[in-house]
């Protein structure tokens, strides 16, 4: 029995593709990934005027182990609707991050609103739900 075991596994090392399954399955391989998180998370409003400014600050961190292209968009959604409120791009090198600070002006036809943070072309996206109250006149 253990004759035939030797070689199989001798076998198998002879093809490239299953010294490549050997590699994989013995040895560590770099995991890659985008992070995608809000800075000072705690900070963020649960409730603000419509069309008033609201800081937001986040960071995109490229562990893809090359330098990528992103582009993120920020939306204002309730009640069915949504609209980009903000968007912009850069290139990120490997092992880099991106901190982005702005402000917003959600204008959501109803209360709560989401405001949400994607990365087109990446499945991460992070938002918040703040309560809107009519500006005073």
């Amino acid at each position: 029995m253990t004759a035939i075991a030797v070689l199989a596994v001798g076998a198998s090392l002879l093809s490239p593709a299953g010294r490549h399954q050997w590699a994989l399955s013995l040895f560590r391989q770099p995991a890659r990934y985008t992070v995608l998180s809000f800075n000072r998370a705690w900070a963020l409003p649960a409730a603000a005027v419509a069309g008033q400014p609201i800081p937001v600050s986040f960071t995109i961190g490229n562990h893809q182990g090359h330098p990528v292209d992103y582009r993120y968009v920020l939306r204002a959604s309730s009640g069915g609707r949504s609209q980009v409120i903000g968007a912009s791009a850069r290139t990120v090198a490997a092992g880099a991050a991106w901190i982005v600070s702005t402000a917003v002006r959600p204008a959501c036809p109803s209360s709560p609103c989401r405001i949400e943070v994607s990365l087109p072309g990446h499945p991460e996206t992070i938002d918040f739900l703040v309560r809107l109250a009519a500006a005073a006149r």
